[in-house]
């Protein structure tokens, strides 16, 4: 029968990235809930894809589709950890878990990205840079943070493999939000110049300046609980809660993006 594992995404806590939140029983049914939540929004995002594109072509769709359905194997990587499922020793479940993770997050980023084209019509420059920013950034953070996570998976043991995916696992998720926060940044500082050169739209401008703020604060506040909840020490909680996160912020990058199409 399966057993709860409290606390096992971090083999050893001595990097400081593993605290209990106090009550394995409260841990055992918060954890699943919040992986089954991100999997609901997944699968709602995969038949938005589908239903609302008329061609399934672009930046913009894969980048959708591709991160939505990274969230499945992410969560389903730690589920079948947390609750011991398999004899791979835990490697299965951190290949499930990386590869989702790194479809996730990085395909996050290039739907921001994506949506710039929406706002920046002649800056192809600035475009390819970010672009090549964004590609840079998830190769050279998803293989080390793997790397080490399989690493301190094998040698549970060794200070100098626990030290080091203790300091990746911290700058990764710093440097994924802050790559986040200037996207978002760059896409409403262009949506309001835009706005304002749309000197006719008046209140109906106005209204939607309003949405796109709201939205992006929304996913501000997300971006920032995730770093928080991870330099409190609840590690198995970030990552459960991430998954939940970006499911969240998917749906509000798609509802942003249909207010934004639908008014420029």
């Amino acid at each position: 029968m399966p057993r709860f594992l409290p606390g096992n995404t971090s083999n050893n806590d001595t990097t400081g990235l593993e605290r209990p939140l106090g009550n394995p029983r409260v841990e055992e049914y918060v954890f699943p809930i919040l992986i089954a939540l991100a999997w609901c929004n997944a699968l709602e995002l995969v038949v938005l894809c589908f239903n609302t594109f008329k061609r399934y072509e672009g930046p913009y769709f894969w980048s959708l589709l591709v991160a939505s359905l990274s969230i499945i194997p992410f969560g389903l990587g730690y589920l079948l950890k947390m609750f011991d499922l398999t004899a791979t020793h835990f490697y299965l479940e951190i290949a499930l878990s990386d590869l989702g993770w790194a479809g996730m997050v990085t395909g996050q980023s290039l739907v921001l990205w994506s949506r710039l084209h929406l706002v920046l019509h002649n800056a192809p420059r600035f475009l390819h840079a970010l672009f090549w920013l964004i590609v840079l950034d998830g190769l050279l953070l998803h293989s080390s943070a793997t790397a080490l996570e399989f690493a301190t998976n094998a040698l549970p043991h060794s200070p100098s493999v626990t030290l080091g995916f203790g300091v990746i696992e911290r700058i990764q998720v710093v440097w994924f939000c802050l790559q986040e926060l200037v996207l978002s940044g760059v896409y409403i500082f262009e949506t309001a110049r835009l706005l304002k050169l749309d000197a006719g739209g008046g209140s109906r401008s106005r209204r939607l300046l309003s949405q796109l703020l709201v939205v992006n604060v929304a996913i501000v506040v997300l971006d920032v609980s995730v770093v928080a909840i991870q330099y409190a020490g609840y590690f198995t909680f970030q990552v459960t809660f991430k998954a939940l996160a970006y499911s969240i912020k998917l749906k509000l990058d798609k509802s942003e993006e249909q207010l934004q199409f639908a008014n420029i």
